[in-house]
């Protein structure tokens, strides 16, 4: 299936072993939204056209009707161009939801993009009216641990089935870590890279676990390099002590077992 621009667009935007769930615009009730002041642009430019046929002829009368022509042409032709670069922005905007994070892309030709990773997300609050469920529309607030990131989400397209795919992504990324399938944010090492054939340095299968690929996934063809035996990273106390907390309360919940959780453990503080 061949992407649109804002498609391939927040494609650019994924991190190795990173995969897109949703991928959707706003409303369309959003674009209704954003053409507000182009509506009253041509509206106002229209009025003021009609008032210049009323002055004619020479003199003071004559130029009145000069200046009132030129300006309501101005209005009515900013009126229009604010209606065709909302278009384009609305067409472009994209709200994201990966297996790591949730992005949102903004903008026409100068292009913006925020995002939240899904462990930081502590809840995301539904917003929906009564003319927001006639329509199939919802705000969705996203609550994290830090005051940065994406907050408020307008005019979300089947925001019910929006959350639960957060929801659903989180939970996958969670027991990933706590089974040891994928390794935790805060402990990501940098990319393991070899050099190519070619002369290009690519990411190794180790830099692919790093960024949450599946174990034993395949890695990328490198070529060939003197054996060496692996050294692993040192990592940050405070890292596998926020870790270790949360292995703490899945293993509490009942999501990992009390092996589990020492195995990982007894694994993280090797690493220190």
């Amino acid at each position: 299936m061949q992407l649109t621009f804002d498609e391939r667009y927040a494609q650019t935007l994924l991190a190795s072993g990173e995969r897109i769930i949703r991928n959707q615009r706003q409303h369309w009730l959003g674009l209704v939204a954003r053409w507000g002041l182009g509506v009253i642009l041509i509206l106002v430019g229209i009025g003021v056209l009609i008032a210049s046929g009323l002055f004619s002829g020479d003199g003071f009368f004559g130029l009145l009707h000069t200046i009132l022509l030129i300006g309501g042409l101005v209005v009515l032709i900013s009126g229009i161009g604010h209606l065709t670069l909302g278009y384009f922005r609305w067409e472009n905007d994209r709200d994201v939801v990966t297996t790591r994070r949730i992005i949102q892309t903004q903008g026409f030709i100068n292009r913006s993009a925020g995002d939240t990773s899904l462990e930081k997300i502590n809840d995301a609050k539904l917003e929906q009216g009564a003319i927001a469920r006639l329509f199939g529309y919802g705000t969705l607030d996203v609550m994290t641990a830090s005051a940065s990131g994406i907050n408020k989400m307008r005019f979300l397209v089947t925001p019910v089935e929006f959350k639960k795919d957060i929801m659903d992504a989180k939970h996958e990324l969670e027991m990933g870590v706590a089974s040891g399938r994928f390794v935790d944010a805060p402990l990501r090492a940098e990319p393991v890279v070899t050099q190519s054939a070619f002369g290009s340095r690519a990411p190794t299968e180790e830099a692919g676990v790093a960024y949450g690929t599946p174990a034993g996934g395949p890695a990328v063809a490198a070529a060939p390099a003197a054996p060496a035996t692996p050294v692993p990273a040192a990592v940050p106390v405070e890292d596998v002590t926020q870790t270790l907390a949360k292995l703490a309360d899945l293993r509490d919940k009942g999501v990992i077992t009390a092996e589990d959780y020492e195995a990982k453990k007894a694994e993280l503080l090797g690493r220190i």
